[in-house]
């Protein structure tokens, strides 16, 4: 038998029917000429590609009333083609009529007596093409494990062919369904050794304390580099509020050797020319509706904690709370504050830093108190204190073109979940020399969500714009000093 992982439970604990707790995507499908493409022949194409993966039939066994993690059970007569439908997009077409569709698909909280994960292929796009979406719940895994699967379902050309699955590594494993006596005695074993974790985590926070105090330093839990959120908590947002149920998203996309070369002229990172761009994106954003705070807004970013050859499934993030740089209108001084923010973060991050909001949680409450904390919290909106005011996620994939059952994947639509008082996240992929960004939103918090996105490639062009000006700037100095 299995438990779930504290922080692959979070992920379950904190689920409500108004914030469903699953990721996924969607990915612009051009069949290739020659090839068969269908409903029928990419049934086929899964179930011959997911079906050795032992993770995606298993389901959950809960135990009652949140009283310990639950447990993964295999499903002996498990199908993948049970998880994959098909609908048609009504004529006439448009990205906004999709992401509607998308939207009200990806709103429905999973089912989870069965397994966490389905498939739907969109037909009705023009040219014959497709789009499938695919939902997964958090608690099967993270964006990066998630992305790894791609060695397993996509193809580098439309004619492969495999003579054995790829290999998969996996610590988790999955079993017969646990008796009520095994149940309720880890249940108990398990809430005995809850204080010892809350003393564990008590201690850490004191000593903490004392350390920063002789060192003669606050312990804000978000310090900024500036002036930007300087209490440690983010001013309030449009997005910022109670989230409701419903979903929809938007997309665009930049160049990423654009970014890239960015960013080697800033000596910064790429997340750090990312959060600059879309930062400048919210920030006109924002003040062109007079809604834009004077202190900066903060991002969540996840972070994965895993090693570089780990490849294993199952969640292994922490999240850093960077300023987005919106209290700046200089797109290169805005850069400059994230990214002295960001190595600040990292630092503690790798440091003696104090445990995340989620690790807190997961670690202190049993899962239904944390449910009940969640429930709390997403009801309470305003008057809860914002510790960030959204997400804002980068998965990297490759850097050359991937096919599914022979098509070849033209785009994709990253797609993550919300959490309570953000209803707004911006998760970003970077495919086939470009840097696709996904924005799920709720649309009763979030106004004219497609004009915030299409701000995003205009401020790419601003910065670099601005380098440029700051470029010829030097030049003539030098000339001058010449």
């Amino acid at each position: 038998m299995q438990q779930l992982t504290t922080q692959d439970s979070i992920f379950l604990s904190m689920e409500t029917p108004e914030l469903p707790g699953h990721i996924g995507g969607l990915a612009f499908l051009a069949p290739t000429e020659g090839y068969d493409f269908s409903y029928e022949t990419f049934i086929e194409f899964v179930r011959e590609r997911l079906g050795p993966i032992d993770r995606f039939c298993w389901r959950l066994q809960e135990v009652p009333f949140g009283l310990d993690r639950p447990y993964w059970v295999r499903c002996d007569d498990f199908d993948p083609a049970d998880h994959i439908h098909s609908i048609r997009i009504p004529a006439p077409y448009s990205d906004e009529a999709l992401a509607q569709l998308v939207g009200r698909i990806f709103e429905r909280p999973m089912d989870r007596t069965r397994p966490l994960w389905d498939m739907v292929l969109i037909e009705g796009l023009p040219g014959d093409r497709f789009a499938m979406l695919w939902r997964m719940h958090h608690c099967l895994m993270d964006g990066a494990s998630g992305a790894n699967l791609s060695e397993q379902l996509f193809d580098i050309s439309p004619d492969a062919k495999r003579e054995a699955p790829a290999t998969i590594e996996d610590a988790a494993t999955a079993g017969a369904p646990v008796s009520d006596f095994e149940m309720w005695t880890n249940a108990a074993r398990n809430a005995t050794e809850l204080p010892r974790r809350q003393g564990r985590l008590l201690r850490k926070l004191v000593d903490h304390t004392f350390k920063s105090r002789r060192a003669g330093t606050d312990v804000p839990e978000t310090p900024a580099p500036s002036d930007t959120a300087g209490d440690g908590l983010a001013p309030p947002a449009l997005w910022n509020g109670v989230v409701g149920p419903h979903r929809r998203i938007a997309w665009s996309s930049v160049s990423l050797d654009e970014v890239k070369q960015l960013k080697n002229t800033l000596c910064v990172t790429v997340n750090d020319v990312v959060l600059g761009i879309s930062g400048g994106a919210v920030r006109d954003y924002l003040e062109e509706r007079g809604a834009l705070p004077e202190k900066s807004l903060l991002a969540m970013v996840p972070c994965s904690t895993r090693k570089a050859d780990d490849k294993a499934l199952g969640n292994s993030i922490t999240d850093l709370a960077i300023t987005w740089g919106t209290d700046i209108a200089d797109p290169i001084r805005r850069i400059a504050a994230i990214h002295e923010h960001a190595d600040q973060e990292k630092t503690r991050a790798h440091g003696d830093a104090l445990p995340g909001v989620l690790e807190v949680i997961g670690e202190v409450l049993l899962p239904g108190a944390a449910n009940l904390f969640a429930r709390g919290a997403a009801a309470a909106g305003e008057k809860m204190p914002l510790p960030t005011n959204a997400v804002v996620s980068n998965v990297p994939m490759t850097p050359f073109p991937l096919y599914v059952n022979s098509a070849r994947i033209e785009q994709m639509v990253p797609m993550s979940l919300l959490g309570p008082t953000q209803g707004l996240n911006l998760t970003l992929v970077s495919y086939c020399g470009r840097i696709h960004f996904g924005l799920i939103y709720d649309p009763d918090l979030l106004p004219d969500a497609w004009d915030l996105v299409g701000r995003i490639p205009k401020h790419l062009l601003a910065l670099q714009e601005a380098v440029d000006r700051e470029f010829e700037a030097g030049v003539s100095r030098s000339l001058v000093d010449a």
